[in-house]
């Protein structure tokens, strides 16, 4: 529940995304496609450019700059890899217990992820799953 809470406030909060308690109802607006302003909120939480943000995600700049000029929600797939960064974030605060920690965890190399920065890596899921089990075996004390 702590983590929905905190991962509906790095995408943008109660006015943007509404309130979903589950992570699992985040499913139905995913499918629906996030509003740009999803996009801007995760920026400006991470601190990161959007250059960086869409290079890592593998959203075309063109494409975030469109749907931004036009107001247009964003398509599913792209909905899910912001959600996958929010949810990353969400777990990094809570096992690094800061969310500084976590920003500067997910653009620093990790030897447990191939010397991989672990926002390069939230493009697929097999990627955004190693990712979280990198985060859970520092949540258990596992050297990572």
């Amino acid at each position: 529940m702590k983590n929905v809470s905190r991962m509906r406030k790095y995408l943008g909060g109660a006015r943007i995304i509404g309130t979903p308690r589950t992570e699992l109802d985040f499913v139905s607006i995913i499918r629906k496609g996030f509003p740009y302003s999803v996009f801007t909120s995760l920026r400006d939480r991470t601190g990161l450019s959007e250059e960086v943000l869409c290079s890592s995600l593998r959203i075309a700049k063109r494409t975030a700059a469109r749907r931004k000029s036009s107001a247009t929600r964003l398509k599913p797939a792209e909905s899910e890899l912001l959600f996958r960064l929010a949810r990353v974030l969400a777990a990094a605060t809570d096992v690094l217990e800061s969310e500084d920690k976590a920003r500067a965890w997910l653009t620093s190399e990790n030897r447990a992820l191939g010397g991989s920065q672990p926002i390069q890596l939230l493009d697929t899921g097999l990627g955004f799953q190693e990712v979280m089990d990198v985060l859970t075996r520092i949540e258990y004390g596992v050297h990572s």
